[in-house]
């Protein structure tokens, strides 16, 4: 599936705690699909729907599109603040 580095994960539980997320909203990842050429990956928090499925990855409840998987499976979320600009990455998982 994916990995958070512990810089995402910090920023994750910061945004659960200080923004105003609705009870029973998770964290989705998934894909942004402009057209058939340009696909962004997404991250967010949102409310399942009847076709996600879930998964706890290093305690953080996931939801997803179960078509979208092989998008971002074996990729890594890390959470950057360079000079002011903060957010979420999507990297290639480093292998050891």
């Amino acid at each position: 599936m994916i990995e958070f580095t512990p810089a995402a994960k910090e920023a994750i539980s910061h945004y659960k705690a200080t923004l105003q997320i609705p009870e029973g909203y998770a964290l989705r990842v998934g894909i942004r699909q402009k057209n058939a050429q340009d696909k962004g990956l997404l991250i967010g928090f949102d409310e399942k729907n009847e076709k996600d499925r879930t998964a706890n990855i290093d305690g953080i409840e996931v939801i997803y599109n179960a078509g979208q998987i092989f998008f971002f499976a074996g990729m890594q979320i890390d959470f950057q603040d360079n000079e002011g600009k903060k957010g979420f990455k999507f990297l290639e998982k480093r292998t050891k």
